[in-house]
């Protein structure tokens, strides 16, 4: 197998006959042997019920579905596994992503590189979405030694050899771009043409991108647990360094230090310091706690189609 596609849907049954044939015209241009895995799980519309009837008409096309909500990134990973292509493409499911580029990736991974990724010349969602990716991408970058752009999605195409070592990673809760930046193969970018969701809505609400930011940034660095630090020696710096003003004052000088006012909101402040510190640490905790549990990253409730023995 040449080419395998990874496609993670969800409630996206209004796109799939789209997706099917723009898919099929394109790899067929590229005049190799190719399968497309759609990995999907617990759907409102009827997404399973038409990647079936899909299946039955295209062979091509198989489907794995998982028991549960895993999320996106473990969808991709249920695909990498199954899949058999010396080449793997990731995409998403809702069209943003053009299966025309795929040549372009392609060709451009064949000039040598294991990842090459697709950078979109814009994004087309919401202001607010826009403004807050690119803060995201600013304070990860900032803190933690992965880097990433803003106009980079998962939209990629990778070596089989990638592929085996993203499967090493075991990680409960997987951020695959920074994986694979952490893995340090040679990678490319190419621009792709950024789309426009034709069906459908999205599926990150805005407390889901939240959740996403802070899973990737506390799995990829440990500099808010040192940023904590260097905060306690500054408040400690500060607080001796009152207190000596406090004692030359009064001493010495024989001036009384007002401040009822100010001791209450150093109070409130630190307060509200060492229990954001806290919570920081505890998320630290919550993770190392969900690792050493090893339970199985997914589970898969069907699949349809054939899948070759991954080697």
């Amino acid at each position: 197998m040449d080419i395998s596609v990874v496609i993670p849907v969800r409630d996206e049954e209004g796109n799939i006959p789209a997706l099917h044939q723009r898919l099929k015209s394109s790899l067929k241009n590229l005049k190799v042997s190719y399968e497309v895995i759609f990995v999907t799980d617990i759907n409102r519309d009827n997404t399973f019920a038409a990647l079936q009837e899909l299946n039955k008409k295209d062979k091509d096309f198989k489907v794995i579905k998982l028991s549960n909500s895993y999320g996106q990134h473990v969808a991709v990973i249920a695909g990498l596994e199954k899949c058999s292509g010396k080449s793997i493409v990731i995409m998403d499911g809702d069209l943003q992503d053009y299966p025309e580029d795929i040549e372009k990736l392609y060709n451009k991974q064949r000039e040598g590189f294991d990842i090459v990724y697709g950078v979109k010349e814009k994004k087309n969602d919401s202001f607010m979405r826009n403004v807050f990716s690119k803060t995201f991408v600013y304070i990860i970058n900032l803190l933690s030694d992965v880097k990433t752009d803003y106009n980079t999605s998962m939209f990629r195409i990778i070596s089989k050899r990638t592929r085996d070592e993203i499967l090493r990673f075991e990680e409960r809760q997987p951020s695959l771009v920074f994986i694979m930046s952490l893995i340090g193969f040679p990678s490319a970018s190419v621009m792709v043409t950024s789309g426009e969701r034709e069906t459908g809505e999205s599926k990150y609400s805005f407390m889901s991108l939240v959740n996403l930011a802070m899973s990737m940034l506390l799995s990829f660095s440990t500099k808010p647990i040192r940023l904590i630090s260097y905060l306690g020696f500054i408040f400690s710096l500060l607080s001796f360094l009152y207190f000596i003003f406090t004692l030359v004052s009064r001493y010495l000088l024989n001036i009384t230090v007002p401040g009822w006012a100010t001791i209450i909101a150093l109070i409130t402040l630190l307060g509200g310091l060492q229990l954001f510190s806290i919570g920081v640490i505890g998320e630290y905790i919550a993770r190392v706690f969900i690792e050493s549990k090893r339970r199985p990253l997914y589970i898969i409730d069907k699949e349809v189609g054939k899948f070759k023995e991954r080697k």
